[in-house]
């Protein structure tokens, strides 16, 4: 009864939940709106503008200066890289030569918030597709703002770089074409995971916004886990890999040992029809293992004790 007893408290231990921890990110000083800007461009506009709003939060009065810059995939997590477009592939898809801001230098006073016209002109060279230029705003000195002390007492300039980026897709020759390139589900073969990793590869020109589902089906046809693909709406740009994080949330309590499901169905923004995929994993859920080894024990302690019986009554 003693092994009984240890080995159900084991199996309590394994059920137990574990806790999570988040944290929160507090930003202050200047602040842009948008961070980032989506433009569609027709063939037949010569240009198109927007604004970018720039708001000073602190209480010291900042020059900021305006440059403008290409910019690529940094890697597959979704980075970004201010690029000088030295190559074939960075100047198919740069912006940088197309983009004009009202003016290179300004200055805002504290609280202060102006709005920046910015036109993007549609001049010859601006191939059909998408383009992807940054505009960033460095801060200058401006009378005793901007400095801070260094480890020896020093007092240093210091110059902040924000930075919006904007997304042109010019149509007209624009081609759509997302893949899955492969599927990472790091499991074992008693431990469920809930997190899948899906590395999309965008053969196109344009940049694309990939959506789509992950289910996992028990060897019964039940769902019992479910994950949104790209909650975050994150782009991947043209003649790119790019890797999204799935989290799959528990939809239905496993316990059925076997081979399990793993659907994945997916699109982008603007294509109404699915792709879908899928592969299969054993699990062995640990109510099952739980079952298991409280059934071995019963069996073991049965034996025992009849075991016992008969040799008494042989005595």
């Amino acid at each position: 009864m003693r092994l009984f007893l240890f080995t159900l408290f084991i199996v309590v231990v394994m059920f137990s939940p574990r806790g999570m921890v988040y944290a929160e990110n507090v930003q202050s000083g200047i602040t842009l709106s948008p961070a980032f800007q989506e433009i569609t461009l027709e063939t037949k506009d010569t240009k198109t503008d927007f604004f970018v709003s720039v708001t000073n939060t602190t209480d010291e009065a900042v020059t900021l200066r305006i440059a403008v810059f290409d910019f690529g995939s940094l890697d597959e997590s979704g980075g970004v890289a201010f690029l000088g477009a030295t190559n074939d592939l960075e100047k198919k898809y740069a912006l940088a030569s197309w983009i004009r801001p009202e003016k290179d230098v300004f200055m805002l006073e504290p609280n202060e918030t102006k709005k920046i016209l910015i036109t993007i002109e549609n001049r010859e060279g601006l191939s059909p597709g998408g383009h992807y230029g940054a505009l960033t705003f460095k801060t200058e000195k401006s009378g005793q703002g901007n400095t801070e002390e260094n480890a020896g007492g020093e007092t240093v300039s210091v110059n902040q770089l924000f930075s919006t980026l904007v997304f042109v897709k010019k149509v007209g020759g624009e081609i759509s074409d997302l893949r899955l390139n492969r599927q990472d589900y790091e499991h074992t073969l008693i431990r469920f995971q809930n997190m899948l990793r899906l590395r999309f590869q965008n053969n196109g020109n344009v940049h694309l916004v990939p959506r789509g589902i992950a289910t996992v089906t028990d060897p019964f046809g039940r769902i019992v886990a479910k994950g949104i693909i790209n909650e975050e709406s994150s782009i991947i740009l043209p003649e790119t890999f790019r890797i999204y994080p799935v989290r799959l949330k528990t939809l239905l309590f496993s316990f059925v040992p076997g081979r399990y499901t793993m659907d994945m169905s997916f699109r982008y923004d603007g294509k109404d029809d699915f792709s879908s995929t899928s592969f299969q994993f054993y699990f062995i859920p640990l109510p099952a293992i739980g079952t298991g080894i409280l059934l071995v024990v019963l069996v073991v302690w049965f034996v025992v004790k009849y075991h016992r019986k008969g040799s008494n009554e042989t005595k």
